[in-house]
């Protein structure tokens, strides 16, 4: 019963939110996978990218937060973070290779 109430209690303003969270991990994954290297370094360096971010938002921004940052802080942590994320999915647009008209 339990998992029910917890259920009812999600709003539209979580679940919006939780999908820019996953669009910085994606765009974090997009411009390390758009990186000039081997396609293991660029698998590798998408992992790093995410997990990284996933360690800083599980740290300081999520609900469950081991150290969970408030006002000022938790303001400019987001707008780094999600600076960050758009930041990461502009270079990866920019970088994405070009088709030539014949």
């Amino acid at each position: 019963m339990a998992a029910v109430d917890a259920l009812h209690a999600v709003g539209a303003l979580d679940v919006l939110a939780f999908g820019a969270e996953l669009a910085v991990y994606a765009a974090a994954g997009w411009w390390a996978w758009t990186r000039p290297a081997r396609r293991a370094v660029r698998l590798g360096g998408a992992v790093v990218a995410v997990a990284g971010l996933a360690l800083l938002w599980g740290r300081f921004a999520a609900p469950a937060a081991g150290h969970p940052l408030h006002g000022a802080a938790r303001a400019a942590f987001e707008i780094c973070w999600f600076g960050a994320g758009a930041l990461a999915a502009f270079r990866a647009y920019v970088a994405r290779p070009r088709r030539t008209a014949q």
